[in-house]
């Protein structure tokens, strides 16, 4: 926490949509991985009015709840050229809100709670094939389910 009362995360995402360059979503996935608290999910909404340029750093959140509450609000957040330009991604998003997140993605949120905070040393450890481990360390997929 910084003296202005932000944690790293909270500057990440302040500056996402302005620094895409510097690729946030990394930052993100690595401080989720590293056991930061997360966004109180109340305001993803003004999460998504701010880093909609990012879809990646919206998905490291979104994927870290195990449920998450989907609102008219979000779509109103979402500016129609940024919905045009990662259309795939936000049709999944605004899809969480008519159907349950998949098995998949609720034993990777039960495995991630178990490990709180020790994901990165004890994932390896499991003996998970690469593309299970790389699941459960948030790799990016540009959708959500």
């Amino acid at each position: 926490m910084n003296y202005s009362g932000n944690t790293a995360m909270h500057n990440v995402l302040q500056v996402a949509a302005y620094k895409l360059l510097h690729q946030p979503e990394r930052m993100v996935r690595a401080l989720l991985n590293h056991g930061a608290v997360r966004v109180w999910p109340g305001s993803l909404t003004k999460v998504l009015r701010y880093c909609h340029a990012a879809p990646r750093v919206i998905e490291a959140l979104i994927n870290s709840y195990d449920r998450v509450r989907v609102s008219d609000e979000w779509a109103e957040a979402v500016p129609p050229d940024t919905l045009q330009k990662h259309q795939g991604f936000y049709q999944s998003l605004f899809a969480l809100g008519q159907q349950p997140r998949s098995l998949q993605h609720l034993a990777r949120c039960t495995l991630r709670t178990h490990l709180e905070g020790r994901v990165l040393l004890a994932a390896p450890r499991l003996g998970l094939p690469p593309a299970l481990l790389r699941f459960l360390l948030l790799d990016f997929e540009d959708v959500v389910y």
